[in-house]
């Protein structure tokens, strides 16, 4: 266990912001340009003016000719005026949606509405198998990504095994286990570094907490249980703890501290409008997002779920190479925010991609559970690179709750165990390699 978070493969950060611009002269009025401390100059007639304006821009292109046409003054010019679309001008410009700030050189298309509920489906009701059917798998996936995106309070418990080997030993064990209940409209937090026992329980003889907000100071207790007559449970707290990851949760830019914010896709915290730019983005790179056709399963808690498998697939990402969760992370910046700064955490490196099995509540479609399998980069014909360092191949289990508010247990530092929201997995061991 681990009290400062210990990186986990995931976003390096961003890259260096480009300068800004200095500022702009004032504009006086064009009759007159007059500029402080100068005198007014008379003012010229109509006729004049435009005899004059034509002599100057007629010496303007004969100087351009002259010099090979190699002057381009872009500022008199739209990006449609020059050929290029907005999007295209925004590839390179250093702002926050600029793709090549993830590095991504693929520009993004229109955005485009995307439905929050299915067509022909009530909202609330439960879908049925026969309309399982007949709903496209993609339209699928835009609804339950809206809705994830609009919660106002998201409460995941994730397992992490750092390899394939790892998890096939541990499960439903884990040595790694991450409470993370967030309030994305305070930005109130609490997080628990738990581990998971080989009777898929929460051992509670040690747990580290962290509660706090982006704005405010951060307090971390750290919980520890009797065993065998040593010594008695007991809570230890620290304020701003100085040697440790804990006040920097939910702090733009800390990207080690804000690992497992989210479930490695979803994106929390957006308008329906943003909602709508992060997946416009991720739907016109041709093959970037794979979805199966959806199917019903029953746990072993005797409840129904709608099984939706989702594929990211390593895509040329203009810059002579292949990406995948790059792609994430410049389709979240179409929103105007920075993903480093929300926070939107991949939890995976920026060349990989990953296999995704969501477990949906068929009256929500809203997930209750997902397996991930972070899956290799990909050479320019598609083949997994064997040469160099390679990336962990790590699978994750996320166990999800929709309340509206935070519980107030979670918030606690004192008194008994915390009561972490950990339940059995339902399913039989899921294996997406091989």
């Amino acid at each position: 266990m681990n009290r400062h978070y210990p990186p986990r493969p995931g976003n390096s950060g961003p890259p260096n912001q480009y300068r800004q611009q200095g500022n702009t002269p004032p504009v006086y009025p064009p009759q007159y340009q007059h500029f402080p401390g100068s005198q007014m100059p008379p003012r010229v007639p109509p006729k004049k003016r435009r005899r004059r304006l034509k002599i100057t821009l007629a010496l303007l292109v004969v100087a351009i000719v002259a010099l090979g046409g190699v002057i381009t003054v872009r500022a008199w010019m739209s990006p449609s005026a020059s050929g290029k679309t907005p999007a295209d001008a925004d590839l390179g410009s250093g702002s926050v949606t600029d793709p090549i700030r993830y590095t991504v050189n693929i520009p993004a298309g229109e955005s485009k509405h995307y439905p929050t509920d299915l067509p022909g489906i009530p909202a609330g009701a439960e879908l049925t198998d026969q309309q399982l059917g007949g709903i496209d798998p993609r339209t699928l996936l835009w609804v339950t990504l809206h809705r994830q995106a609009q919660r106002p309070v998201t409460d995941l418990v994730n397992r992490w095994y750092p390899s394939i080997d790892e998890y096939e030993k541990s499960y439903p064990g884990a040595h790694s286990a991450i409470r993370s209940a967030i309030d994305w409209r305070t930005r109130e937090f609490t997080r628990d570094d738990v581990s998971i026992d080989a009777d898929n329980k929460i051992e509670t003889y040690l747990i580290f907490r962290c509660v706090g907000s982006a704005s405010g100071p951060a307090r971390e207790g750290t919980y520890h249980q009797a065993r065998s007559g040593d010594r008695a449970a007991t809570w230890k707290v620290v304020e701003n703890p100085p040697a440790s990851n804990c006040p920097d949760r939910m702090k733009p830019g800390k990207v080690v501290a804000n690992n497992h914010v989210t479930d490695g896709l979803a994106p929390y915290g957006l308008s329906p409008q943003e909602t709508d730019k992060f997946i416009s983005y991720l739907d016109h790179v041709p093959d970037l997002l794979q979805v199966d056709r959806p199917e019903t399963i029953t746990g072993t808690d005797g409840k129904r779920y709608v099984q939706l498998d989702v594929t990211l697939v390593p895509q040329p990402d203009g810059m002579n190479d292949r990406k995948g969760a790059a792609f994430l992370n410049a389709a979240f910046a179409q929103t105007g925010k920075s993903p480093f700064d929300q926070p939107y955490s991949i939890n995976i490196g920026a060349y990989q991609g990953f296999k995704k099995r969501y477990f949906l509540d068929p009256s929500t479609l809203l997930p209750s559970y997902s397996v991930t399998l972070s899956t290799p980069r990909l050479d320019l014909g598609g083949a997994p690179v064997t040469t160099g360092p390679q990336p962990e191949i790590a699978y994750n289990l996320d166990q999800y709750a929709w309340p509206d508010t935070i519980d107030s247990d979670a918030k606690r530092t004192e008194g008994g165990p915390p009561v972490v929201p950990h339940k059995a997995w339902p399913f039989e061991k899921i294996r997406l390699h091989g």
